[in-house]
């Protein structure tokens, strides 16, 4: 060490950078092009004092360095970008389908946000592959087409309530970051250890309030093999649809559109199937001055009375007799309800309307696959009572 400047001086060596001086709380600074040399403060003394080994330089003269110590720059190196949120990525983390499918309803585009983007034309097709595959056992290992890539996932989803697997297909892009899924064509989902041939089913979302949260409920109480979730709110675009022009739904409508995968998977269905016995039960909302004096009414979709014995009787019935003091009734009976479903299109086609028709050409007489339920908010709320008369149905 040396005096100078009423500061003792020591001479140190940092690797990387060169000798310099230092003075005890100080790191001693070497501007380029030789000036004065000037003791900064530092907060913490980062280098151990080395007795020098040759007579040293007093810092008040002028420094004996022959060049600059020319600064290494430092690269500058621009964030990575936040990576794009994908909602319904989140929501597969959830514990139980029940979570799961209150996560996807809660990304949802709601009522007159334009939220709803009408699929490409080859969308229907391609979702009705992916939607056989599942049906028939596949599912990690599905190839998505260029039209689901990136906006769809398809994997194994395990309850952590029952401790059962579902391959669950569902919709995971929000690449404009706003919370909200980018489509919004629906959620699709396979049971492979089902034990009941049905499909359950919520075409109307938000705008049916409940019937989503219920049809989940339904679908793993009674272990139906598929469920299936239409995208968004009935109304979230403006736009009218073009499958059915005059009856002025929206093109968002499930029930009236066979463009998004909530048509395309019961079409899949149908075909999987084929002749064997099957049905898909759509759960709707009916508004508190509809249909006066009923709770619930169920249909075929079409304008026909069921005859005794037919499964939609039985289903009647049965939740009659979990529900008592609830009017249920079956096309034909009072008090009278017109709300018939006669324009649905899943309806239609399971009625054996030709698919390429369903958005033109009524259906003439039932089959018994499709079962149209409508309800008062009580209906909806006993979610128990649709199991039991279910289960009691489709032994």
């Amino acid at each position: 060490p040396t005096t100078a400047d009423s500061y003792t001086w020591y001479q140190g060596s940092v690797t990387g950078v060169g000798t310099g001086w230092f003075v005890g709380g100080a790191v001693l600074e070497l501007p380029p092009g030789g000036a004065t040399l000037t003791p900064t403060l530092s907060p913490t003394p980062t280098v151990t004092p080395i007795p020098p080994t040759a007579t040293p330089v007093p810092p008040t003269l002028a420094p004996t360095a022959t060049r600059a110590v020319t600064p290494t720059p430092v690269a500058v190196v621009s964030p990575a970008p936040a990576p794009t949120f994908a909602p319904n990525a989140v929501c597969a983390k959830t514990n139980a389908l029940e979570e799961l499918i209150a996560c996807v309803l809660a990304k949802m585009p709601r009522r007159d946000t334009q939220g709803y983007v009408a699929p490409p034309a080859n969308l229907a097709g391609d979702f009705k592959q992916v939607a056989t595959q599942m049906l028939a056992g596949k599912c990690d290992d599905i190839a998505l087409p260029a039209s689901m890539a990136k906006i769809y996932s398809v994997a194994t989803f395990t309850d952590k309530q029952n401790n059962a697997s579902y391959c669950v297909a569902l919709e995971i892009l929000d690449e404009n970051a706003n919370g909200t899924i980018d489509r919004a064509w629906g959620t699709f989902i396979v049971n492979p250890k089902a034990t009941r041939e049905l499909s359950i089913q919520a075409p109307h979302p938000l705008a049916d309030l409940a019937t989503e949260a219920q049809a989940i409920a339904v679908f793993k109480g009674v272990n139906a093999r598929s469920y299936a979730l239409a995208g968004s709110h009935r109304d979230a675009n403006k736009e009218r649809t073009t499958c059915q022009p005059g009856t002025g739904e929206g093109e968002a409508d499930a029930a009236h559109n066979v463009k998004d995968i909530f048509f395309a998977a019961t079409d899949a269905l149908n075909e999987f199937y084929k002749d064997k016995e099957w049905s898909a039960i759509q759960f709707h909302g009916m508004g508190a001055t509809s249909c006066v004096g009923v709770d619930a009414f169920l249909s075929y979709g079409v304008q026909v009375a069921p005859k005794p014995g037919d499964k939609i009787v039985t289903l009647r019935d049965n939740f009659a007799k979990q529900q008592p003091k609830m009017i249920a009734t079956v096309f034909g009976e009072n008090p009278p309800c017109n709300l018939y479903a006669t324009t649905n299109v899943q309806g239609r086609l399971l009625n054996n309307v030709p698919a390429a028709q369903v958005c033109e050409l009524p259906a003439t007489n039932y089959t018994g696959k499709f079962i149209h339920i409508e309800q008062k908010t009580n209906s909806r709320a006993a979610i128990a009572d649709w199991i039991a008369a279910i289960n009691a149905t489709w032994k």
